[in-house]
This record gives C-alpha cells, sequence and structure tokens, in this order.
C-alpha cells in the first residue's frame, strides 16, 4: 500500500497511508474524504495516544483551522507498535492552493497527535502532509506581486504628477 512518512524528532513517527499513488493523496475540495494515518512508537518506552487533530490553511495566510478532533481513548503502544487512526477530512469548498502537483491543485493537511509516556507530561508530535485537492482554488505567489508592484507604480505616478503640477504653477 502506497504510503508517505513525515520525519520527526520524537517517539512518534507519522505516515500517512493510501492515496492513489505514491506521492499525491486526493482529497477533493467542498467533500470528505477517509483518510490513514500511521502512528508507530519508535522509542522503547510506552505511549497513550490521547487526541488526533487535523488542520488546514484555507486561505493560505498562515491561519490554521481546525478541520477534524478526535479522541483516541489513551491508545496505549509499546515500543515497535503501530496504530492506524483512520479519520474523516471534511475539506471546505473554498480552499485555496499554494500550487499544483501534476495538474493537481496541492494543499498543505497538519496533523497533530497528542499522547503522553507514562510519568510523564503531555507531548505533541506534529507534521505536515501534502495533499491533492482537487477543486481548490489555485493562488499564483506572481499575482501579490504583480499586483503590488502595479499598485506602486500607480502611486509613483499619481505623485509625479501631483509634483510636477505645483512646479508649474510656481513658474
Amino acid at each position: 500500500m502506497p504510503h508517505a512518512a513525515a520525519q520527526t524528532n520524537t517517539q512518534l513517527s507519522l505516515t500517512l497511508v493510501g492515496g492513489q499513488n505514491t506521492t499525491q493523496y486526493f482529497t477533493p475540495a467542498g467533500q470528505t474524504t477517509t483518510l490513514q494515518m500511521e502512528i508507530l512508537n519508535s522509542e522503547r518506552s510506552d505511549v497513550y495516544l490521547l487526541q488526533g487533530r487535523a488542520y488546514l490553511d484555507p486561505n493560505l495566510n498562515g491561519t490554521w483551522q481546525l478541520i477534524h478532533s478526535e479522541e483516541l481513548g489513551s491508545f496505549h503502544l509499546g515500543f515497535l507498535q503501530s496504530a492506524i487512526w483512520t479519520f474523516d477530512l471534511p475539506v471546505p469548498a473554498n480552499i485555496q492552493a499554494a500550487n499544483a502537483t501534476n495538474g493537481t491543485p496541492q494543499v498543505d493537511l497538519l496533523i497533530k497527535i497528542l499522547y503522553q509516556c507514562a510519568g510523564a507530561p503531555q507531548r505533541v508530535v506534529q507534521e505536515i502532509f501534502a495533499l491533492g485537492a482537487p477543486g481548490a482554488v489555485i493562488q499564483k505567489p506572481f499575482d501579490m506581486i504583480l499586483y503590488t508592484t502595479a499598485g506602486l507604480l500607480i502611486a509613483i505616478c499619481i505623485a509625479s504628477a501631483y509634483v510636477m503640477t505645483k512646479r508649474r504653477r510656481r513658474r
């Protein structure tokens, strides 16, 4: 089964499982898609999975919105044991994509898993995964530069015209 692994420096490693191919997972805009996340305990101490959360940034402004949250029931994982967290991800119809991969708009999914080791405070492991989101609006980074440049040019033209008009009146 295809999967994409996320690199972590914590006790848990997260892997998004499934998808149509090895590089992209499809979650169409305006629909709910079932995803599977493998959570692997790679350290010798036991962990207890407390909560899973999924976030998207629908407007590409750095404001991650909680899309799904689920209690994981203090699920126990021993050394080199893993669990599959299956969850439904509702993707907003108005979501924006930063780019396209193989012609499909691509968005980022932030996964956070809250867990606890015996006798230790709660911890969070988080990773970002790329998702293909057919139907998402692609925001082109150069559009912002283009509009900013055009705005500055218009402001310079107006300021120049103002200065030239004042000079002509003084003569």
